[in-house]
């Protein structure tokens, strides 16, 4: 018979009271992950860039940290201390009915690498100006020395048209879209006064030559007013020369902002999605597609019950 003094349960290696293994994490030294590729073949498979296009990548970067940067310091300035500015722009007499409407400053709104361009364009502004006067003063005396009173008649009435029209239009036309442009870093700013710009380039040197009956006393003019009266041919032959001096200086301006329009990351597609952006925002352009969409409404509705 069995001895009821042994444990029926007990083995010759454990018990089933006996704890289970603990589990034992791998050592600081016992890696479980695949081993890493060569960096020869890294460095292989890594496409290469240029140095050129990294070096235009960085001027880019850069660009465009020192914009992010200025406009973060205007507007944490602006929160700091709230100003509320006269407005200065037009730049008009005090007598003058006509008030400004809107505030300029070259220093506050303009990057500083961009500040010397602007006053370059105020100077042409300032110039094209005086040559206007000075182009409406020649016409007068041409008037007033030559016979036919028909031909220079016309040209000096061209001409008010031209001193009417064209000195507050050179102003709001190719001066401000280049500051706004500037300011707000606008593509459509940028391509208006390239376009604007261009035209009146083209303008100086079609009032250059002086064609009769358009208005500019350049050297065509002269050589008819010169049998008139030599001294107010003279006057003419010097406006001629007056109207080539900004040619290049415009040009030179429409070369330097178009490069930095380009360094700048702008393109025509931003440009044209900037307009639509605009056209849908003005009140006036949502009215009249209201107001358009209302009569096609309409129309339709009365064809078909017609």
């Amino acid at each position: 018979m069995a001895d009821f003094s042994e444990n029926p349960f007990a083995g010759p290696q454990a018990t089933p009271f006996k704890e289970p293994p603990q589990y034992q994490p791998p050592g600081p030294f016992t890696s479980l992950s695949a081993p890493n590729p060569p960096t020869a073949a890294i460095e292989k498979a890594a496409p290469t860039v240029p140095p050129s296009d990294l070096k235009k990548m960085k001027e880019l970067q850069s660009r465009e940290e020192a914009i992010a940067k200025r406009e973060a310091e205007l507007k944490a300035k602006e929160m700091e201390h709230p100003r509320v500015h006269p407005n200065n722009f037009p730049p008009l007499p005090p007598c003058c009915p006509i008030k400004p409407c809107c505030y300029v400053s070259l220093t506050e709104q303009i990057p500083p690498s961009e500040q010397w361009k602007m006053k370059l364009l105020i100077a042409v502004l300032i110039y094209y100006w005086v040559v206007l006067i000075y182009n409406f003063i020649c016409t007068v005396a041409g008037l007033v020395v030559s016979t036919d009173t028909a031909t220079y008649g016309t040209t000096m009435g061209v001409c008010i048209a031209y001193l009417l029209l064209f000195l507050p239009c050179s102003l709001f036309c190719w001066w401000y879209p280049a500051y706004y442009a500037y300011k707000n870093n606008s593509s459509l700013g940028y391509l208006w006064f390239f376009l604007v710009m261009s035209v009146q380039t083209i303008g100086f040197a079609i009032n250059a030559l002086g064609l009769p009956n358009l208005g500019a006393a350049g050297f065509i003019n002269s050589v008819i007013v010169f049998n008139a009266s030599k001294p107010v041919g003279a006057m003419f032959i010097i406006c001629g020369l007056l109207w080539i001096v900004p040619i290049p200086f415009s040009a030179i301006l429409i070369f330097l902002v178009h490069r930095y329009y380009r360094s700048s990351g702008k393109s025509i597609n931003e440009a044209t999605q900037e307009a639509m952006t605009g056209a849908a925002s003005n009140k006036y352009v949502r009215q009249a597609a209201v107001g358009a969409a209302k009569e096609g409404i309409k129309a339709s509705v009365t064809g078909a019950t017609s």
